[in-house]
Parts: structure tokens; sequence; C-alpha cells
């Protein structure tokens, strides 16, 4: 007989006591759950939404964001449950406050000794789909925001992380005790964190709280961890963030003497039975960017030197050398895609959409006439049974690039995205030349831009080779999202040589347009292996190596294009196959939230036999705790340790304090 499925209740304690009233003004934030419902607490920094005017998208980090609860909510609804998801956020300044409601909360936060109070605001986002039986189902999802004048008056729509460290942390630190002051008063079930500017959260919510609730950490990008240098030493660094120094800072925050809140964050929830997640691979950390993670800097050096045969120069250790990652289990939940991505529904390949942005912008969406008529007139939607509609992309994408009609049947690259250190883009304007002289039909068309003074000579040097090569190399740096659609599904291959990338979304997006990723093989790039072409390099330290790397993983490609075409379109079709849909990732993420209930009722059961055990030692407690001497490392035993640390703690209290006899 099947064991029966248990069902989503509250932990053994039940639903948390609320604490002291925010302030003294201040009301209940969030009404109590009704039976039946599981209510999700989601903080993260970002959150999407930017069209709406109250979310930021720097990233991939508010793409994921804006995407989960609504799939969430769907995974939930296929389970029978109806889940409520709260998403708490700074308010940050260009966000439009009299469209917003206040709340009449003021959580209290203390920063440098500080004392003062957050708004928090609050919207609603209202969505609605088709269920599989025809029926529609309306959710609504509600985001609150987190409000100081003093703290975030600076900010701006590109313009949310602070680039001091000091300011950074006590920002995080001060928007994390506000949401912190919220969430206790919000009888939620779990509470689910996203990245480290809110991995300061579970220390603000206090071990009351975290024993009876849940708490989950998903890494979307570990080289940024929040480390942030001590000032006056660890203990002082977080007294100045309202933390008790001398009790956290050795055991959570030492990083080689920096602040490390992705650490310290990282050990509070293991400890507490939460999971630690990242973006792609699986639950077993066997692939994707939990496996990389995992991988110690030693570890990477010695594959390095095998794959090129000599002393590697310098690599790059996901991990940015914290080694916890190699000894607290980290789970791969792959982030999915919405169904906008999808060519048959994709609304920038749709006339009537194209038509609306047009009517908003001063400036043509596309620059040559006949493509902006044709966009604007006809749809562009396609499947793998119509790949005409692509073909006829690609015309129109070669007369939006280069001005004229497709001479002859060229190869079409493209590269989509910013020129940061993270993309590598410098290598693609590197191996251009060596591409264009083996094929000479081979055409670039880079869309992408310098976000920051750095990357201003390599912006320079993809319109020079535009000027060199025209007809050949199109560049253009200024950001178009219709246009950006149109390169992607009308071009043959897509560049993507990143250094490192936790999941990757280009990739994802070439390949559901049946256009083939070439990309390093880091992360989650590898979960298009089956369709695209990948290379693989360790040494970013030698820079001629990793470009005859990935030239030659273009020169297969152009192999295959030009003399095997059945296989590239195998390869065409087995890209628009590619399962990047969001289902079975928030189903993952529903079982993690299932399995977060149960671990408490396993740490709370286990509470209650180490109790029953030491009642039953009655007088000869002493005598067993002075012989109990448990292994260490591989030779320890986990439940002695805690045995161990029960009794210690008995045989310091006084005899009033004594711990428990077994009754009777």
């Amino acid at each position: 007989m099947a064991a029966e499925k248990i069902p989503f209740l509250p932990p053994p304690g039940g639903k948390p006591k609320r604490s002291k009233p925010l302030s003294a003004h201040s009301e209940v934030g969030a009404a109590s759950s009704r039976p039946g419902k599981f209510r999700l607490a989601l903080a993260a920094w970002e959150i999407g939404r930017i069209q709406s005017g109250f979310g930021t998208k720097i990233g991939g980090l508010g793409a994921v964001v804006e995407a989960l609860p609504g799939e969430l909510i769907k995974a939930a609804d296929r389970e029978g449950l109806e889940l409520e998801i709260e998403l708490l956020s700074p308010c940050f300044a260009h966000y439009d406050k009299s469209r917003l409601a206040r709340l009449p909360i003021r959580p209290p936060v203390s920063i440098e000794g500080r004392a003062f109070e957050f708004d928090v605001y609050e919207h609603v986002f209202n969505e609605a789909w088709q269920r599989p039986d025809g029926s529609r189902r309306d959710v609504s999802i509600r985001s609150l925001y987190f409000w100081d004048h003093w703290q975030l008056s600076w900010t701006g729509r590109q313009a949310v992380y602070p680039s001091d460290a000091w300011m950074g942390i006590k920002l995080y630190s001060a928007v994390s005790q506000a949401m912190a002051g919220y969430i206790r008063q919000g009888d939620f079930q779990t509470v689910h964190l996203h990245d480290y500017h809110v991995g300061l959260l579970p220390f603000y919510l206090g071990d009351d709280y975290l024993r009876d609730v849940p708490v989950h950490f998903t890494i979307h990008n570990a080289s940024y961890q929040g480390i942030t240098p001590l000032i006056n030493g660890g203990f002082a660094s977080l007294a100045r963030l309202n933390l008790p120094g001398e009790r956290l800072f050795h055991k959570y925050f030492d990083f080689f003497d920096n602040l490390n809140p992705t650490k310290a964050c990282m050990l509070k929830v293991h400890e507490n039975g939460g999971r630690i997640t990242t973006v792609s691979g699986d639950l077993d950390g066997n692939w994707g960017y939990a496996a990389e993670l995992r991988e110690s800097h030693e570890a990477l050096k010695g594959r390095a030197w095998m794959q090129k045969g000599s002393a590697p120069v310098e690599v790059f250790p996901p991990n940015r050398c914290l080694d916890l990652f190699e000894k607290i289990p980290v789970a791969g939940i792959t982030n999915g895609l919405s169904a906008q991505n999808w060519p048959q529904r994709m609304p920038e390949l749709k006339a009537e959409v194209l038509r609306g942005l047009q009517a908003k912008s001063p400036t043509p969406l596309f620059s040559h006439p006949e493509v902006q008529s044709v966009m604007l007139a006809e749809d562009h939607v396609f499947d793998a049974q119509r790949l005409d509609v692509k073909q006829e992309l690609r015309r129109l994408l070669y007369l939006e690039a280069f001005g004229h009609p497709i001479w002859g049947y060229p190869a079409v690259f493209c590269a989509v995205g910013r020129m940061v250190e993270q993309k590598n883009f410098g290598i693609i304007a590197a191996v251009m030349e060596r591409v264009l002289a083996l094929d000479a039909q081979a055409r670039f068309v880079i869309l992408a831009s310098a976000p920051d003074v750095s990357a201003k000579g390599l912006e320079a040097g993809f319109a020079a080779l535009a000027g060199k090569y025209p007809g050949r190399v199109c560049f253009n740096k200024a950001f178009n999202q219709p246009l950006s659609k149109l390169i992607l599904a009308g071009s043959d291959f897509v560049l993507v040589p990143s250094r490192f990338e936790p999941c990757g979304l280009v990739d994802y997006e070439g390949a559901l347009l049946g256009t083939l990723p070439i990309v390093r093989a880091i992360g989650g790039l590898t979960k298009v292996r089956h369709c695209g072409y990948l290379y693989d390099w360790l040494d970013i330290g030698d820079f001629q190596g990793e470009c005859e790397a990935f030239f030659n993983a273009i020169r297969e490609a152009l192999n295959v294009f030009r003399n095997d075409h059945p296989e590239h379109l195998r390869r065409v079709r087995a890209a628009m196959a590619t399962d990047a849909s969001w289902d079975k990732s928030a189903g993952q993420y529903m079982e993690l939230y299932r399995y977060g209930l149960l671990a408490k009722r396993w740490k709370s059961r286990r509470s209650e036999q180490l109790k029953d055990f030491i009642a039953e030692l009655g007088g000869e407690q002493d005598l067993f705790r002075r012989f109990l001497a448990p292994g260490i490392n591989e030779f320890g035993d986990h439940y002695d340790w805690e045995l161990k640390r029960v009794l210690d703690q008995g045989s310091a209290m006084q005899p009033q304090e004594a711990l428990p006899q077994r009754p009777g």
C-alpha cells in the first residue's frame, strides 16, 4: 500500500506565535492563514515586473523572481492546494508611492546604534491563466515594499546596489530587519530567501521563529556574496548591524577577516533544517551550477592542468573559495522560462503587440522600412513544423542588419547581452576575423552595450569590426526588445561564451527559437548539450588557448551547417523541443516547501526522543556524560554529538534548571 502523501500543515509547534507589535501605533501586517491555505513569504532585492512601475530587473534575479510566484501557484493548484505568496522587496525611490497602499505598520530598525522605523507599502498583482480543463484561475500576488528615505532615496531604475561594501551591507541589514519584523507577524508556513542581499533575515527573525518555520535560501550567483571588510574587528562590525557579534561572528560570518552574509545565511538555514538551492542542476548536485559550487579551487586547477597539459595561469572558482559549498549540500532546481519565450507564443512576433509598442515609441521599432512594414502587418509565430517562418525571419533580419536581401546561403551568428566581464564578449571580437576568413558567407549580428566605462574599449572594437567588414558584421549598441527577439529568431547560431553562468537565459531563448547555442561548457549552459555546441576551457588566464577552443566549436558548427543538413535540422528540432518550462522546477520548489515542514517534524521528533533518553538516565546522567566521547569527522556520530551537547548544557545548569526527568 502506497504511503499517504502528507499534506501541507503547520510545523509541529503549530503556527508561530506573533511577536510583540511592530511599534506602538502598528497593526498586524498580514491576514491570518485560513484553513486549506499555505502562506509563503518570498524575499528578494529584485522582483522584475518593471512594466508595472513597481519592480526592478537588473539581471537574472529579477527575471526569475518575476516568473516564480505565478508558476508556484500553478504548481500548487495542480496539487489541489491554495498557495498565498507575498513578495518582499525594497521600495526603490523611482516607485510612485502615491499609487501604493501604505500599511499601518512601521517595523523598527537599528543601524550603528541609531533606531528608526521603515514604512511599508503594498501593491497587488493580479494574474490569470487557463487550467488544462479549460477553466480560468484568477490569482492575486501581494507585493510588500519597505521604504526609508535616508536608506533608499539615492536609488533609481538602474541603481539599486551600492558600490561601497559598507553602504551596501548596512542597507541590506536595515531592509532585512524591517522585513523580519513584518514576517514575524504574518503567519507564514515557509520563508524563501533569494540571494545574499536578504541573507541576514534569518538572524533578525530569531531562533524562536526559525525553530518552527522552515527557511530556504536560493543562491542565484555565488560570485557575489556580499563580502565586506571589517571595521574595528568582527564583533564591532556586527554590532553596527544590530547583531550580537561575540555570539555570531566566528560561528557564521568570519571569512578571511571579512563579513560574508552568504556564508552566514547558508549556515543558519542549514542548521535549522532548511535547504540551500541554486538555479541549475539536479537535487543531488550532479551537474550544472550545483555541481560547480562544490568543486574546490585545487580540484578546478587540477582539471585545468589535465585539459591543457600544463599548469594553468588562472582559474575561476564559482564558489569564490568559500569551502562551505564543499561541505553543505546544494540542490539544483533549474530555472524555467515563461511560455511567452516559445516561438508560437512570443509577443514580439505578433503584429498587434508590435503595433501597440510602436504607438508608445517616438521612433520606428525597426530601421529598415520593409522590416518595419512586414513585422507590424503580419504575425511571425512558428514552431518546429513551420520552419519556413523562421526562414522569413532570417530574411528580415538580414535586411535589418545589412540593408540588402540575402546573397547566397549565409551562416548568421548572433550575440545579445551586456558587455560585462562575466559575459566574455571580448572572445567573440577576438575570433570574429578568423571565422570570416574561414567561411566567406559567415555573418555576425551583435546587439550589446557597455554598462560602464571599463567596457567602452570593447564596444569601440565591435564598432571598428562592423566598419571594416560592412555587409558581414552588424553592431548595434542601442537595446531594443523587439529587435533582440528578431535577432535571436532569425539567426542560425547564438554565441554565449560566458566566464560563469549559474543558469543561462540567452542559450535557452535561442534554443527554443531554433537558433543553436555555441556555449562555454560552464554552469547552467550545459543544459543545452543535447542540441548545441559546447567548448570546455578552464584556464581564464590563457586567452589565446580559450580563443582556440571557442573557434574550434564555431568551426564544428559551421561544418555541420554546410555539409550535414540533416544533422543540423535534427539539432534545430531538438533545440525547439527543449523542456524549458517552469512546470518541473516549480513542482520541485513545492516539494522543497513540503520537505521543510517534514524536516521540522523530524527535528521535533528527535528532540522528544533525546529528552526521553536523558530522562531515563536519571541519576546516572553525569556518569554517562563524562564517558561519552563521540568520534571526529567520519568516525563521529551526529546523534552522539547532539546528545553530548545537551548533556553538557545540562551539567552547567543550576539544580532547579536540571533537564527533565522521566515522568513517574
